[in-house]
């Protein structure tokens, strides 16, 4: 049995996979066809390397960039300070 989806909700699956949200879109593809997780997942996975291929530049832009590296060099110094107040 083939599965036959429409235009739109392709269109629904690739914005999510290039927002980054590919269990979203698994998730709207098990709703609107009754697939099982593995089958899903599979589908998706097979419309994301589709996609990257075709794509490659939507995707750029959902990629984290350092944002933990970010975080911890603005705590850092605030951790560094209060364990000098500490000490004293």
């Amino acid at each position: 049995m083939a599965l036959e989806l429409t235009p739109e909700q392709k269109q629904s699956f690739a914005e999510a996979l290039y927002a980054g949200n590919k269990i979203a879109a698994i998730k709207q593809l098990r709703e609107a066809s009754g697939l099982g997780l593995k089958e899903s997942k599979d589908i998706i996975e097979r419309l994301e390397s589709d996609l990257r291929a075709a794509h490659p530049e939507r995707f750029a832009a959902s990629k984290k960039s350092g944002g933990c590296l970010v975080l911890l060099i603005m705590v850092f110094p605030v951790g560094v300070l209060l364990w000098l107040l500490l000490r004293r």
